[in-house]
């Protein structure tokens, strides 16, 4: 059975990178750098579902997209959650934080609206984290 991405995060995402068993997406909202990764498995909500192979590429993978972020986007604090209350298909938000952001100390989700990106701000965001993951 083909892979299908939850209409919601398809609805809100762009996609960056398209891995043999992963999706890396970036979230439609120019006030943060916000990317999620989702393991290319239909029917899976939580991260224990993952066979251990699977657990570990995620969680390296994740890992590695944090790294980018904080290089890339100067961001000071990584947010990195899997919470599923409103989109049980698994996946991860690493997110770039810094003192500076909108709505700092606080968490990004519920607080303010997000604001779409341009054509361009997404391609120089995507460019920037294809760059970085086809460097490594």
């Amino acid at each position: 059975m083909a892979f299908e991405l939850h209409p919601q995060l398809a609805a809100d995402t762009f996609l960056v990178r398209d891995e043999e068993d992963l999706l890396l997406l970036m979230m439609n909202d120019q006030q943060y750098p916000w990317f999620i990764v989702v393991p290319k498995q239909n029917n899976v909500s939580e991260w224990h579902h993952l066979t251990e192979e699977m657990q570990v590429r995620l969680h390296l993978y994740c890992v590695e997209l944090g790294k980018a972020v904080a290089s890339t986007f100067g961001s000071s604090k990584i947010n990195t959650a899997a919470l599923g209350n409103m989109v049980s298909q698994l996946h991860v938000h690493v997110i770039g934080r810094n003192q500076q952001d909108p709505c700092w100390p606080k968490p990004v989700w519920g607080q303010l609206a997000a604001i779409p990106m341009d054509e361009s701000e997404v391609k120089e965001r995507s460019d920037k984290m294809n760059r970085y993951f086809s460097s490594i």
